[in-house]
């Protein structure tokens, strides 16, 4: 990578760093380009050089937020010698926990989720599908140690996506304390384990 590639790349993140700690604090709506622009030393004409808007940097927050999800999650599925269904359980609990965290530190952050929501589903969709495949090689892999039967890995993971939905969105994180979570999704995990092990 060229100098000034890696140094436009730096400024990027920058400002997706900046933006990001500026909606949790001050909520989506309110934030305008000239008070990101300001958080990075630079003008708001700078700024325009990078991301044509608010609405562009929102996006690309999101999407850093839910990459850094993807990461932490990944982790947890390929960690070794751990039991299928406890690694399922493990990975709920880890998308909870980094939610929670997100927005037990970022306030306002609930404006951009609502914006990404009804106006960038795709973003959306792009998490869900690295969630779904990340099941399916839970589901796989205890497929061929034989501690799980499952006809079809896709569909039982869209399923398993679909009854854990609650624990992926943080529109719930406000009805619940971090410990009543966490007990639900160890409920809810038992019964999903029990649904499809090998008896």
């Amino acid at each position: 990578m060229r100098v000034s590639e890696q140094t436009s790349d730096e400024t990027r993140l920058r400002i997706l760093d900046s933006a990001f700690s500026r909606f949790g604090q001050y909520g989506f709506g309110k934030t305008a380009m000239s008070e990101i622009a300001a958080d990075c030393e630079m003008s708001a004409g700078n700024l325009y050089h990078y991301f044509d808007n608010k609405f562009e940097i929102g996006a690309e927050c999101a999407r850093q937020c839910m990459r850094q999800s993807e990461e932490a999650l990944r982790r947890e599925v390929r960690k070794p010698k751990v039991d299928p269904g406890r690694r399922l359980e493990n990975f709920i609990l880890a998308k909870l926990n980094f939610l929670y965290q997100q927005f037990s530190e970022q306030a306002r952050f609930m404006e951009l989720v609502n914006y990404i929501s009804s106006e960038r589903w795709d973003v959306v969709e792009e998490h869900l599908e690295v969630l779904l495949s990340l099941l399916v090689e839970i589901l796989a892999e205890g497929v061929r140690q034989k501690k799980f039967f499952v006809g079809d890995v896709v569909k039982t993971a869209d399923t398993i996506l679909a009854a854990t939905a609650k624990f992926n969105s943080p529109f719930f994180l406000k009805a619940y304390s971090l410990p009543e979570l966490q007990d639900q999704v160890r409920r809810v995990t038992q019964l999903l384990v029990k649904g499809i092990s090998v008896e």
